[in-house]
């Protein structure tokens, strides 16, 4: 079954900015998540697996001046409040055909520090109750979070800090194939604050309980970049040098005619020296790679690489911008090859 991501691989805005001889603009590019579901799976169960941590656990109080010291906070709710927001997102994101949840933890045990994935039979029970053909299950939430502050002799102020670190582990499982798969993720989360009175700078901090419970929603949304490919931006830059065929490829790129600008390079290749000839290579290859050329972008740039190899004079910051960019186009390649598989393409 194809998933489906309502967009190209490569989103690309029109922005460039000067920055001595290169043009540089930002592209979305969608990036593979950490978990490959089957392509066939197209019901999902949420499953609550977890065992609430005690409030004595993980909450300290680090102030200058003072002993390093234990609090209790209320934390029986952050897995409620992480599967919740999780499937949320996956509702919007429209991944699978069905998605639910079962917030009532199945773990029977008492032991918080350990994950174990709910038994097979258990799995079977709640797929079938719920026709999951795949259940995403949450196993362990723990958080150690610490209370701290620190005055800045060269500011003359005082700087307070709320840092949380989250550990979540989760299990994939097929109940009718018989098959699981663990992972485990980590993420930290901090609020801070100034002023030149301490107390001011601490009370500045959000209601511990409540950033607990705002860290909580962090991890299950950001859960899904773990689980659904997403997006991100990169920079690419296009080099613009004192020279009129590269400046006439360069207008075309402004209007996003990509095929004008690589035509006007590879015109232009014959008639311009070896380093001119290695920086519209480059440029024709960012130019394919946004058009969505990756097999012709990758080609183009080993040829710049090679030709500017040829020089008997070279920039070397110029060089290593072309040689760096390659190596992200071979990133690249594998992390669409990664993202095909995950959305079903073939």
């Amino acid at each position: 079954m194809t998933k489906f991501i309502f967009a190209p691989l490569i989103l690309f805005a029109v922005l460039l900015s000067s920055c001595t001889s290169m043009l540089y603009t930002s592209i979305d590019v969608l990036r593979p998540a950490k978990v490959t579901f089957d392509k066939d799976a197209s019901n999902l169960l949420i499953l609550n697996n977890s065992v609430s941590q005690p409030e004595s656990y993980g909450h300290t109080v680090e102030l200058s001046g003072d002993k390093k010291k234990n609090v209790s906070v209320n934390t029986d709710s952050l897995a409620i409040f992480c599967l919740s927001v999780l499937n949320e997102e996956f509702q919007k994101n429209e991944f699978f055909q069905v998605t639910q949840l079962n917030l009532s933890s199945v773990n029977v045990g008492n032991s918080f520090l350990s994950a174990k994935m709910p038994l097979m039979d258990t799995l079977k029970f709640m797929s079938q109750l719920y026709n999951a053909d795949v259940v995403l299950s949450l196993d362990k939430i723990k958080v150690n979070d610490r209370l701290a502050d620190y005055y800045d002799n060269e500011g003359n102020y005082f700087y307070a800090l709320l840092e949380a670190n989250y550990e979540t582990t989760w299990s994939v499982s097929y109940p009718k194939l018989n098959k699981s798969q663990s992972y485990t993720f980590k993420d930290t989360i901090y609020w801070d604050a100034e002023s030149y009175q301490r107390k001011n700078a601490l009370d500045a901090l959000p209601n511990r309980y409540n950033a607990l419970i705002d860290g909580a929603l962090y991890v299950g949304q950001n859960m899904m970049k773990k689980l659904v490919p997403w997006w991100d931006k990169e920079d690419r830059y296009f080099f613009n040098i004192n020279n009129k065929v590269v400046k006439q490829g360069l207008d075309s790129v402004y209007v996003k005619n990509w095929n004008a600008a690589i035509e006007n390079w590879k015109n232009g290749l014959a008639k311009s020296n070896i380093p001119t000839q290695a920086k519209m290579l480059h440029n024709m290859a960012v130019a394919y790679e946004i058009s969505g050329d990756m097999p012709k972008a990758i080609e183009t740039i080993k040829k710049s690489l090679a030709v500017y190899e040829t020089a008997s004079v070279m920039d070397y910051n110029h060089y290593l911008t072309i040689y760096q960019y390659g190596e992200s186009l071979e990133k690249r390649k594998k992390e669409v090859e990664n993202i095909n598989l995950q959305l079903g393409v073939k």
